[in-house]
């Protein structure tokens, strides 16, 4: 009898031996640790992050896990769910483009708080945490963003699966239970995005939410609940629950399985916004720098996007004109532009209430547009921009893909600099020791130091 997907899905991530991966891919993955680790730090000093750091202290209970900033140890879906929080909720966490899934927020924070649980070692760590990525990033392909057209989430929907495959493999509950764990996360599986153009803050909850889900999903197939292992495939399946009338091809997800490795083409973001914006900062960046104007200067701002992009950075287009918060500003496209323009910069400081308010930003957001051009594809996430200035001048710039997949990769000087950008208010003693062990994953016995070290410095008067 055929393997159904969760099957073929589990055997994969149960049997991926550290030693069959490929060096780029283990260095690739050390890399996406480091940048969300960052991220996360960083977090800790933002209102969602102090938040969800006092929400899952107050919940207590078994002392298992760290939370990046924490002082006390909690149980292993708490710091899955409080650091999957801590890495997604400034979307400056790493896309698979072509799934439109943000992997390592979700699963860096399951193997971490997995293995310092049960005392794996970095080697067990990383083979656990690729076996998810790779099968995360699998189940959002076939969907190629429909997902995101029909309103969910494709990584509150893929990655609950990955979570539950890392969190079984390194809770060693076996293979048949390691399936009945991926059925059960389809029970769990959700995140809607409405909260983006009602400028809620929920979408900052969804990385960590599938990360809890696929952790509660191995606990309770642990105890011998069961799943069902066409939880992909069948007629009341994810596939057809929620994309009912697709035409899907579902091969697509074994493609290469175990000799292509997808985990080369996740994309590490250089600002703190929707990955949809990246190519766009980076076309203002270059327009500011290679030609000299003022924002005053410029008449309009002309944008091309891919199709399937609109939705969530230019719809409904009065909102994206005038965000009301710093997080709803990661999501327009005229703020981002204009940001960039004005400013010749856009970090964390720079996606604040501050510059969104501005009155010359605000006044340069009025002169853009934008037309979905039909040329582009959502997997390559590009962006042009022309602009037009007051004396009849025109200037464009086009990023055609944005960077940091397996043939555009972002260097490690680059994704150290983030690093240290987010988490230098430990110290720069404190931070690159946090940068070293990570880079040096492989070569540890067990996690539980470089966990230790996560957690809130005595020095630090944080939340607890």
């Amino acid at each position: 009898m055929p393997q159904t997907i969760a099957e073929r899905l589990a055997q994969f991530s149960y049997d991926l031996s550290y030693d069959d991966i490929p060096p780029a891919v283990i260095d690739k993955t050390k890399r996406l640790i480091l940048d969300t680790i960052g991220v996360s730090i960083g977090s800790t000093r933002i209102d969602f992050g102090e938040a969800a750091l006092a929400l899952v202290s107050r919940w207590g209970c078994a002392a298992e896990a760290s939370v990046v900033g924490g002082r006390a140890k909690v149980p292993v879906q708490s710091a899955a769910l409080c650091n999957g929080v801590l890495g997604h909720g400034q979307d400056y966490d790493d896309t698979h483009t072509e799934s439109v899934v943000h992997p390592s927020a979700a699963l860096v924070p399951v193997a971490l708080a997995a293995a310092e649980r049960t005392g794996a070692s970095g080697r067990e760590t990383l083979a656990a945490l690729i076996g998810g990525l790779e099968a995360t990033i699998r189940i959002g392909m076939p969907a190629l963003n429909k997902f995101h057209l029909r309103g969910f989430h494709t990584t509150s929907i893929a990655a609950t699966f990955g979570a539950a495959l890392i969190a079984a493999r390194l809770d060693g509950i076996g293979l048949k239970r390691t399936i009945d764990a991926v059925g059960i996360g389809g029970s769990f599986t959700s995140g809607l995005l409405e909260c983006i153009p009602a400028a809620a803050g929920a979408k900052r909850l969804h990385a960590g939410w599938a990360a809890l889900c696929g952790v509660v999903a191995a606990q309770l197939a642990e105890v011998g609940y069961t799943g069902p292992s066409t939880v992909f495939e069948g007629k009341l399946g994810v596939y057809k629950s929620f994309l009912s009338g697709e035409r899907l091809d579902l091969d697509t997800i074994f493609k290469g399985l175990a000799h292509e490795w997808e985990t080369l083409n996740v994309r590490p973001k250089l600002y703190p916004c929707c990955h949809y914006l990246q190519a766009f900062l980076d076309s203002a960046s270059a327009l500011r720098r290679e030609h000299r104007f003022a924002p005053e200067d410029v008449e309009r701002i002309s944008c091309r996007i891919a199709p399937g992009a609109v939705n969530i950075v230019c719809e409904p287009w009065e909102k994206k004109l005038e965000p009301l918060t710093g997080y709803d500003a990661r999501f327009s496209l005229p703020f981002a532009v204009s940001l960039m323009l004005t400013k010749g910069k856009a970090g964390v400081a720079e996606f604040s209430e501050e510059s969104f308010t501005d009155p010359v930003i605000r006044q340069l957001m009025a002169r853009v547009s934008y037309e979905a051009y039909p040329k582009y594809q959502v997997k390559d996430m590009p962006g042009w921009i022309e602009i037009t200035l007051k004396n009849g001048a025109r200037h464009a710039f086009e990023v055609p893909e944005v960077r940091g997949n397996a043939r555009n990769p972002v260097p490690l000087e680059e994704i150290l600099q983030k690093f240290h950008a987010n988490a230098d208010f430990r110290g720069r003693s404190a931070s690159s020791q946090i940068a070293d062990e990570i880079l040096a994953l492989d070569g540890l016995a067990d996690v539980r130091g470089l966990m230790s070290r996560l957690r809130e410095p005595a020095s630090l008067a944080t939340v607890a």
